[in-house]
């Protein structure tokens, strides 16, 4: 596996565009800023002909993408694993439910379990499950739930003794 750069991308949100014209030849070139911060899209395009060539389009693009990214903050870790995707159908973010079936021969057993997930640091993944059939549904539900909730202020202690460091 490779190892992850510590440098950070100079050129990170930044692509190269080129856009051809119906005879297939380039017609124009440029630097395609590009990012999303809470659920707004930004782009901005820099032609190097408007620039005055390539390398002066991608350091207007630089500067361009270090202002709106210094602008528009993204969402801190706790802040994004609190809100519901669209595919949430349970309405409880990090709560699921699972089945599980064990086979012992040509017997099969199922069991329903509600499972909590958090991350309380980066690189890390915290579980805590609970069965339907010990707790009833209600109950396991409700102890994935104040499983996930505890989890998520553990993850905020650590967000803030993290930036505080």
């Amino acid at each position: 596996m490779a190892k992850k750069s510590t440098k950070p991308n100079p050129n990170r949100n930044i692509t190269r565009a080129v856009v051809y014209g119906d005879d297939g030849k380039p017609k124009s070139s440029g630097w395609m800023v590009r990012f999303n911060r809470r659920g707004k899209s930004y782009q901005s395009f820099f032609g190097d002909s408007k620039h005055g060539g390539e390398k002066k389009a991608l350091t207007a693009a630089r500067l361009d993408r270090d202002g709106k990214e210094a602008k528009y903050k993204p969402l801190s870790v706790a802040e994004r694993y609190s809100k519901p995707s669209a595919r949430n159908t349970s309405g409880t973010v990090g709560v699921r439910w699972t089945n599980r079936v064990i086979k012992k021969g040509r017997k099969k057993y199922e069991f329903t379990f509600a499972i909590a997930t958090w991350s309380p640091a980066p690189g890390e993944r915290r579980t805590a499950t609970f069965s339907a059939d010990k707790y009833g549904k209600e109950q396991a539900w409700k102890l994935a739930s104040d499983a996930r909730r505890k989890g998520l202020l553990e993850m905020k202690r650590n967000e803030k003794a993290r930036l505080s460091a």
